[in-house]
């Protein structure tokens, strides 16, 4: 069992593209600054920001499957194949799979935040797929109230949306100040990043912008000393095909 915490200073941190738009990557590329390397079918985690309007011009993508989650303001998408543009509002989350190729190019609007997050689906049957993309609006999630917890759930239990990567959940956690207890597979790796509040994941003390990974845990222990936002992704702790992520192993 183990509980790794990285801060935001832990975390590589740039520019994407357009200057106005800046990133601060849980995990990045190998040739980033980050101290995380890719893990179980996860190989990149950026959470971007944009102050002012901004574009990251046309680029394409190949194989791989990008869950974008808009966190506040909005984000419009253009690409390739329907060339028109779509508009994603906050909370809301696209899903592209980018198969055997797909260009696009994305517009974020003023003072908007969003997560992206990339994952291997098996490169060696995707590579060879159409892409295609789907969007979900924030009013389709399901929100599960708990005592002093309210969960919004992307992806896993009765979520509508749809992905091919296997294992993965992704919900938002609200935390009310005081102890909470987090139930998850001794199968899986438990990824955090906290958005905002500050609390303790068993002797790890975390702050906004923080990021835990939990590995081999039953129960994890979460002492919120503030009222908390946590985004939360759930993988499988070994894949049961080749990944990306290779050799690296935590």
């Amino acid at each position: 069992m183990a509980i790794m915490s990285y801060t935001k200073y832990d975390q590589a941190s740039g520019q994407q593209g357009d200057v106005r738009l800046q990133e601060r990557k849980p995990l990045g590329f190998f040739e980033d600054d980050g101290l995380l390397s890719p893990y179980s079918n996860i190989f990149y985690w950026t959470h971007v920001s944009a102050l002012d309007e901004a574009e990251t011009g046309e680029h394409s993508h190949k194989g791989f499957e990008i869950l974008t989650f808009v966190l506040n303001g909005g984000l419009e998408h253009y690409d390739n194949r329907y060339r028109g543009w779509k508009k994603l509002a906050a909370g809301d989350m696209q899903v592209i799979m980018s198969g055997n190729g797909f260009v696009h190019k994305e517009k974020f609007l003023a003072d908007t935040s969003v997560f992206q997050i990339w994952l291997d689906p098996n490169l060696e049957k995707t590579l060879n797929q159409p892409a295609y993309y789907n969007d979900y609006a924030s009013d389709r999630f399901p929100i599960v109230i708990e005592k002093g917890r309210s969960t919004k759930v992307y992806l896993g239990g009765s979520s509508p949306a749809e992905i091919r990567t296997p294992g993965i959940v992704a919900m938002e956690v609200s935390l009310g100040q005081g102890e909470h207890s987090y139930r998850c597979s001794r199968e899986t790796f438990v990824s955090g990043f906290v958005l905002e509040g500050s609390l303790a994941v068993r002797r790890n003390s975390l702050e906004q912008y923080d990021f835990f990974i939990a590995k081999e845990e039953e129960i994890l222990p979460v002492d919120a000393k503030s009222d908390c936002r946590i985004f939360v992704v759930e993988s499988p702790l070994e894949p049961d095909y080749p990944t990306y992520a290779g050799t690296y192993r935590m």
